[in-house]
């Protein structure tokens, strides 16, 4: 193998680890969310941004996009959507021939 190769092979490796950061980053905070979403209302606090229904456990419906969201980043950053990692590489070489 020679050193342009292993080159290659490091910066995908730094990208894959970079992507899998940034996702559980995306985790933490959405955590982090969340709980404060489910406390705020058990205090009753009324300067609560989070609160905005009558019905405050009604407020936690908002985070199922942002889960669904969540998922697609877990599958992306774990190479799970092959047809994404397939179009990744094609770009990759084309650039490499540039």
């Amino acid at each position: 193998m020679n050193l342009q190769e292993q080159e290659l092979k490091l910066r995908r490796a730094k990208d894959r680890v970079k992507k899998i950061r940034g996702f559980y980053s995306h985790v933490a905070i959405f955590c982090f969310v969340l709980v404060i979403a489910v406390i705020a209302p058990l205090f009753d606090f009324y300067f609560c941004i989070i609160c905005f229904s009558k019905d405050k456990w009604l407020n936690l419906l908002g985070f199922g996009p942002w889960l669904l969201g969540l998922c697609v980043h877990g599958l992306l950053a774990f190479g799970k959507i092959g047809f994404i990692k397939k179009w990744e590489e094609k770009k990759l070489k084309q650039f490499l021939e540039e």
